[in-house]
């Protein structure tokens, strides 16, 4: 005569697993990694109406290692927008100390001069195995008139993403 021996079996807890399975990306240069630029000083008289902007400074992003398999890619610069505009973003008191500037915003432009609107994503750019520089400008705008003098700081963060 032979025992069967049966063990019973119970859900005594859960494994949830996570993780990603990701395409080839380039490196954001350290350099790029964190900007400061200067737009420039501007009377706030020079902005005497809705739309009229000032200054041109460059932002480049340099993208180093691309692999063969990125033929392109675009770019989302995101943050706070201007409540009057909300394609520019929004100057904010990044040293805390007060006396900010009011009716303008910050516009990004593309190397073309077209403008990329706050949180929405690029036209698509290409990219090159290796190391690549994107270009792009900010310059303010006027956004309501008259235009305040003060602090015209603010801060920006930028998503890359690859096709």
């Amino acid at each position: 005569m032979s025992t069967l021996s049966l063990a019973a079996m119970a859900h005594d807890g859960t494994v949830n697993i996570t993780g990603s399975i990701y395409a080839s990306s380039c490196d954001v240069d350290s350099n790029s990694q964190t900007k400061n630029i200067r737009i420039g000083d501007f009377a706030a008289n020079s902005f005497s109406s809705v739309g009229d902007v000032q200054g041109n400074a460059l932002l480049s992003i340099t993208l180093n290692n691309c692999t063969a398999e990125i033929a392109g890619g675009a770019i989302t610069f995101s943050g706070d927008a201007d409540t009057d505009n909300t394609t520019l973003l929004a100057l904010s008191d990044t040293s805390g100390g007060g006396n900010m500037a009011s009716g303008v915003g910050v516009e990004v432009l593309d190397k073309d001069g077209g403008q990329i609107p706050l949180n929405s994503q690029s036209k698509p750019f290409a990219l090159s195995e290796g190391d690549n520089t994107l270009t792009f400008y900010l310059r303010y705008m006027a956004t309501k008139i008259p235009v305040t003098a003060g602090n015209a700081s603010s801060v920006m963060y930028f998503d890359l993403s690859y096709q």
